[in-house]
């Protein structure tokens, strides 16, 4: 669930008119029904397909403890229950009917979102099948308990995966205080709570046409599937906004103190470790400017050529690789992160605590220090190159209309389409005062999780310094939020 920070490039929110109006992008049109639904259409002729995708902004972010993984129950009914399997025989042969090659759904912190590809000229059935399973009449008691299964199937095997159980630790210390809202899967105990009538609230609460958006991409013409989608959608009454209350923020910085934790990996080869540093980074519910100071400032960083890289290698002894250090911010609505992490070859003769001691003074504080007092630290040809970079990557990502789709309903439910068709020019004037202001901010005022991972082997070797020195030790007994 996880984008890298060049899928971070797009976000949406804004009035619409009841009309058809285009945009500054080639090929994209939007409109707004009556209902408030959104309708976001992208012609693209070079192929005889089109893909059909519905979002709704809802997730992990409007859970509380008690409905964590409900929205990701939701979203397995639209398959009949059995969305692990493609969906139930009835939903399979109604997609066949249609030509669909490919279908989908999915459930992260910001969305709840559904897919399909079929040949363009069944777009109408694609629109009309959505209309038709998205929101049911009636939540059976059949169909729940099939999504309980297989929702219980993926929790549990997300609860034993290492990454998994290295980014629940991440999130129960980062967003510590509202650690549900980062976690779509939920619990067994939670997840034993859901019932027809639990679900139906969710789906009058939050699958309401003015919380929700289509997106058509393909060899289509815009006026014909606004059409199609008045005919599916125009019954489909608006509700009361979800989000006219807006929730409580998560806490920045996400810790009181910088914190500490090393998980023994069963993943990580012996003889390779790795350090991280996370912090909350910007929201783009509170603070989207910032947003394109971090991207750039991450592309800077990452210039496996750069001053930064460089100069962390050669004070960092035995970085493992050719290019050990990664640099990464996402962004979202209400769950910014940036992070910055090496590899490193384990040696006795280096302890690991002090090697991850050395690599956060020198990562973080040092190297950071000195960007803010040193104006020449990244040249006017750097700036150019991290912009092109960026670009180059956005549009690759958006070439085609399946990726263009999905990009834009991913982001839809973060921000606005605004962020998306401005951000080039907004990162165009993006330099180095709006740098410097975002790492006065969110690196050289902000706290951090420093993390260690490494195989259990090579942990055996050096707990004790661990537990000496204040590390907390990760496991699959404590890692997610709802263990204690």
């Amino acid at each position: 669930m996880k984008r890298s920070l060049f899928a971070v490039l797009c976000t949406l929110a804004f009035l619409l008119p009841l009309a058809s109006e285009s945009t500054s992008w080639p090929g994209l049109s939007r409109f707004k029904l009556e209902n408030g639904l959104e309708v976001y259409v992208y012609k693209d002729s070079s192929l005889p397909m089109a893909r059909v995708e519905f979002s709704v902004r809802a997730g992990a972010m409007a859970q509380v403890p008690e409905t964590a993984g409900f929205f990701h129950l939701y979203e397995h009914l639209a398959f009949g229950g059995d969305a692990s399997q493609g969906g139930s025989a009835a939903v399979k042969a109604e997609l066949a009917s249609l030509g669909a090659g490919e279908w989908n759904g999915g459930t992260s912190a910001e969305r709840v979102d559904w897919w399909l590809s079929l040949p363009a000229s069944k777009v109408e059935g694609g629109i009309d099948f959505w209309a038709r399973h998205l929101r049911p009449a009636q939540i059976l008691p059949g169909d729940l308990s099939r999504a309980r299964d297989s929702v219980l199937a993926e929790t549990r095997a997300l609860a034993a995966n290492p990454d998994s159980i290295y980014e629940g630790a991440m999130t129960k210390r980062l967003f510590g205080k509202y650690p549900w809202r980062r976690d779509p899967a939920g619990s067994e105990a939670s997840l034993a709570l859901a019932s027809p009538e639990a679900l139906a609230k969710i789906r009058d609460t939050w699958f309401i046409p003015n919380n929700a958006a289509l997106f058509v991409g393909g060899d289509v013409e815009p006026e014909a599937v606004r059409a199609m989608a008045e005919r599916a959608f125009s019954s489909w009454k608006a509700g009361e906004d979800p989000w006219k209350k807006p929730s409580l923020p998560h806490p920045r910085p996400g810790v009181l103190r910088p914190t500490w934790m090393v998980y023994p990996d069963p993943s990580m080869p012996e003889g390779v470790s790795m350090v991280e540093l996370r912090y909350r980074g910007p929201d783009l519910a509170t603070d989207p400017q910032a947003s394109y100071a971090a991207d750039l400032w991450s592309a800077l960083v990452a210039d496996p050529a750069g001053r930064y890289k460089a100069n962390v290698a050669k004070a960092v002894p035995q970085l493992y690789g050719s290019d050990p250090l990664s640099v990464w911010y996402v962004s979202q609505r209400e769950g910014g992160t940036l992070s910055i992490s090496a590899y490193f070859s384990v040696d006795p003769a280096l302890p690991a605590v002090d090697r991850a001691r050395a690599f956060k003074e020198r990562a973080r504080g040092f190297e950071v220090s000195t960007m803010r007092s040193e104006a020449s630290y990244f040249s006017a040809a750097d700036y150019v190159a991290a912009r092109a970079r960026l670009e180059a990557a956005r549009r690759l990502s958006l070439e085609t209309a399946e990726g263009f789709v999905d990009s834009l309903a991913w982001w839809w439910a973060s921000s606005s389409t605004d962020y998306f068709l401005d951000y080039s020019a907004r990162l165009a004037a993006t330099g180095k005062d709006e740098v410097g202001a975002f790492l006065d901010s969110y690196i050289m005022r902000n706290l951090e999780v420093i993390a260690l991972r490494m195989n259990p082997t090579d942990y055996e070797r050096e707990k004790k310094s661990f537990a000496s020195s204040g590390f907390e030790l990760v496991s699959p007994a404590n890692a997610f939020w709802w263990q204690k």
